[in-house]
Formats: C-alpha cells, structure tokens, sequence
C-alpha cells in the first residue's frame, strides 16, 4: 500500500519536521511492514519534489493541519481530488481535534482523524485493506453515502508511548531543518483557559523514560548530525525526577549538543536548572501569561508572579537564557494588567519577551468565556483568525475593543509583539540559519556552539 504524507506549512517562519506524521508512518510500519510512505513537507520541498508528489497515485492520501494551516491543506486536497479523485484523503492535526465535523463539512476530505492519530490512522488503512468498518474505528470522522457526517467515539490512548517507535526520520529531508526535534511527553494535566491541547492529548500526562528519550537523542545525532535540540513539550519538567535523570545520562554519556524546550517556571529548582545547563540547556520558554496575581488565578494558571519570578532567577543565575511569553485578553485582563505585565517584562531578568493576542479556540475555556461573557467581532471561522490584524476577535465589558488595540500598541511599541511577523517566511532568515547549521557542523564541540549561540542572539534582535 502506497500512503503520501503531506505538512501544510509553505509560509511559516520556522521549517520544522512534523514529528506527529513521522510517528504516524512509523506506528503504522511496526503494524505493516509492507506499507510505503511519501512525505511532503511544503516548506522545504523544491518544486520538482512537488510535482512529484502529485504525479503519484497513492492508495491513501493524510494531511495535518493546524489551524493557521487549514486553507492550505485545502487547496492540497482540492488540487489532488482533481487529478486523482478516487484516492481517499485524511485529516489529522490540531484543527480538526479542536472543531471536528466543521472540517470535513463543505471540504475535500473523505476521513478525519481526531485526537491521538497513530491507532486511528492504522484502523483507516486496515478498512481501505478490507478490515472491519468505519463506523467502528474509534477517533474517527467520516462522511456516509447521504452526506450525513459522523463523528465516532474519542481513541483509547496509548498508555505506554515507549512502546511507540521513533518518528520516521528517514521519511523526511533532514538536513533541511535547522534543528532537531523531539518529544518527551504528551499531554498536561494543567486547565489554562486559553489552549486547548486537551483536544488532542486530554488533560493526562503521559511521559516517555529517560533511556527511551536518550536512544533518540542519541539517533538523531548520530545519523543527521550534530544540531541543537528542541525538547517539543508543553512542559519538560511536570516530571523532575525523570528530567535530573535525562540530564545525568547525557552527561554520562558525553552527548555534547545544545537543546532547549518550554518548562512550568513555578515548578524548576536550584538542583534541576544546574543540572539542565551541564546537559547543554541553553535556553528554556515560559508561560507568564500576565504579571497580575488575579488574571493568573482567573485564567487557571495555578501560578503567581512571585513563583515566576524566583524561577526566573533561578535558570538566570544557572546560566540558562528565559523567555517569557505574555498574552492579552484572557479572563482577568484588562489594560491596566497588560501595563503590568510590560513594566514587569522590562524589570525583569528575562533574556526575551514576546506577547500575543488570546485567541478563542474552540475546545477551550477560553472560547466559552468569550462567547458567554464577551462579544465575537467576528464571524470568521478560526482557520481565518491569523489574518486579523491586529489579532482581536473579541472583547469584554472590562477590556473593550479599543483598550485592546492600544495594549497591542504599547506591547509594539516595547519590542515585545510579535504577532505580525512571528509567522510569516523569511528568506533572509532561511539562508542564515542553514549558514549557521553547516558552521555548527563543520566547527563542532564548543566553538560550534558558540556560533549557534551568537547567530542566535543576532536572529532575536532582528526578527
């Protein structure tokens, strides 16, 4: 069985691999070892691998899409309907996890897979191979005769994500992406009102072990080369136990790379943040959201300013760079706390700032606050919310339309919004980072990343 692959993201600024088809392809593999896969990645693909693709009969066609992506998984999947009409297309990703039927309703999908994709997935290819029905497959979502459109039961879990093979590399062209990336960890048991990742993942945490992740690292290295590494968790460190053991084994092991991933701040400790950095942390994210108490108690963030604040301390003073990521118009926001959350981010010992807009996604509790407590200033679906300029689809009695725009402005105005860039190609960019990609190779060891690191530093402050 012949299955192409496709990640929908030619305009995004970072090229990244997509590692929720690689371990599609490679969950399916352990399952069917006769099974082909094609991978299309429209961010590094050149125009001939393009062509290719579509020139190519498959017997099963699965596109990812997050919301920002979805009209370009669309035109894919009208584009290939037309030449191969027959072949049956799937979605999978974020967007349809978070609203469902309304992705398949009126577009060019016959299937969609909903939540945790890799049991769904090989359940489509056993029907299209004459094995049970499509009523039964759990996370599933399909169109009947009648045009009538179901929406099946949520996927069991996997319990044991060792147990899931490692993404298939081999499927993708790896020298094009200027990191590495992998995952330690699915799901959060945290409630922030504004994601909505349970749509996916639910609220259980579930964690690979240290020597399963270590085989990774050790893997990606030893065959596309030497890269810093991002850890893609929502937070690497629920677990600190796992994390201090993860951090001595590369240290045993002499593994000399660089890596960073997103942490809860209110959870890191001296002893942990010391011995991140001797593992070749460089840089962690954090989800400060805002620097008043109240709004972090009203949108769930079971945090304060003060814990923030110690932990900030804590990874500065063990030499780990910080991020701090804010948002406007949560539950609790207002312009007076969007001030505060600007004085705070320039007091602060954070190494970047970076503030967005708090967008309304479906399956979240954002979305109810907005539509039973606020006002919708529009009637775009949310695959259409990244082209609103300045990002306001809402507003509230205590935070209106107007006080909004002009937290943006001062967020602008501070260096801190990235909203209007942070998602568009770079060209310039591009040619920078594979620079920096073939010096932090051929240099290696320690002067490799110190150049990484300078070429870094450059990149923020001209973004």
């Amino acid at each position: 069985m012949n299955i192409g692959l496709v990640n929908p993201n030619r305009d995004l600024k970072d090229p990244a691999i997509h590692l929720g088809i690689g371990y599609l392809a490679s969950y399916a593999r352990s399952q069917n070892n006769s099974l082909k896969f094609t991978v299309l990645d429209t961010r590094v693909a050149k125009p001939r691998e393009v062509k290719e693709f579509f020139d190519t009969k498959f017997d099963l066609v699965g596109i990812t899409a997050s919301s920002q992506v979805f009209l370009e998984a669309v035109s894919i999947a009208h584009r290939y309907k037309e030449l191969f009409p027959n072949t049956p297309i799937c979605l999978g990703g974020s967007h349809i996890s978070t609203v469902k039927h309304e992705a398949i309703d009126g577009f060019p999908f016959d299937f969609g897979a909903y939540g945790e994709g890799e049991l769904t997935f090989v359940a489509v290819i056993d029907y299209l191979n004459g094995k049970g029905k499509l009523e039964d497959i759990k996370g599933l979502i399909f169109r009947q005769a009648n045009g009538e459109i179901i929406v099946n039961e949520p996927q069991t879990l996997i319990s044991d994500i060792d147990t899931i093979p490692f993404p298939a590399y081999d499927l993708f062209k790896m020298n094009r992406y200027p990191l590495h990336r992998l995952t330690t960890s699915r799901g959060c048991p945290f409630n922030c009102v504004f994601c909505n990742s349970r749509s996916i993942w639910t609220r259980r945490w579930r964690k690979r072990s240290a020597q399963n992740i270590l085989g990774e690292i050790k893997l990606l290295l030893n065959s596309f080369g030497s890269k810093a590494i991002t850890f893609n968790d929502d937070s690497f460190n629920i677990d600190d136990q796992r994390v201090i053991e993860l951090c001595d084994l590369i240290v045993e092991e002499k593994l000399d790379f660089l890596w960073s991933t997103s942490i809860r701040v209110d959870l890191i400790t001296s002893e942990i943040a010391r011995k991140m950095k001797q593992a070749g942390c460089y840089n962690v994210s954090i989800g400060i959201e805002s620097a008043n108490n109240e709004a972090l108690q009203r949108m769930n963030k079971r945090n304060t300013i003060e814990k923030i604040d110690s932990g900030i301390h804590i990874l500065r003073d063990a030499g780990i760079d910080v991020m701090g990521q804010f948002m406007i118009g949560n539950p609790g926001d207002t312009l007076e706390t969007v001030k505060e959350s600007i004085a705070y981010a320039k007091q602060s010992r954070l190494t970047g700032v970076e503030f967005y807009t708090a967008l309304p996604y479906k399956d979240s509790l954002l979305y109810d606050f907005a539509t039973t407590h606020g006002t919708m200033l529009t009637d775009l679906p949310s695959y259409k919310y990244h082209t609103v300029q300045p990002r306001i689809v809402f507003e509230t009695p205590e935070f209106p339309y107007q006080h909004r725009v002009k937290a943006v402005e001062l967020a602008t105005e501070s260096g801190y919004y990235y909203a209007l860039t942070h998602d568009r190609k770079d060209y310039l960019l591009d040619f920078g980072r594979n620079l920096t990609k073939v010096l932090q190779r051929l240099l290696g060891g320690k002067f490799g990343a110190k150049f990484y690191l300078f070429m870094r530093g450059l990149y923020r402050r001209v973004k």
